[in-house]
């Protein structure tokens, strides 16, 4: 800190510290994107536990056809050697991550779809 004497002195000062205070700003945000940029692994892992451990009940239509799929794929060719607890833990891990992907993945479906519906109506005009 100066010493302040005169009003000019002051408004230096003033300046001076505002400065220093966006300065400060600006680091303090700098550092927290690279947390941020650090911590991003750590999200993905909780995101996949978060997936893992509940169920999407927005579409229960896909969720009928995962659970069906999981338990005649997974239970019943995968798993069918396997223990007690297995055959009861793994499907269920499978079934919550599976309901989260397909929502995520809706987009894909309807390019598939799109996709599939431009190729027809090529066939057909040929």
């Amino acid at each position: 800190m100066n010493n302040i004497t005169t009003y000019n002195d002051l408004v230096l000062e003033k300046k001076r510290l505002r400065l220093l205070l966006e300065e400060r700003k600006i680091l303090v945000q700098v550092e927290f994107e690279e947390v941020k940029i650090k911590l991003k692994p750590l999200t993905h892992i909780i995101d996949m536990v978060e997936k893992i451990t509940s169920k999407d009940k927005r579409n229960p239509l896909f969720n009928v056809g995962v659970d069906l799929g999981v338990n005649l794929l997974l239970k019943n060719v995968f798993l069918r050697n396997a223990g007690f607890i297995v055959k009861l833990i793994v499907p269920l891990l499978a079934k919550n991550y599976l309901s989260h992907e397909v929502e995520e993945t809706k987009d894909v479906f309807s390019k598939i779809g799109h996709f599939i519906k431009k190729k027809i109506r090529q066939y057909q005009q040929a």
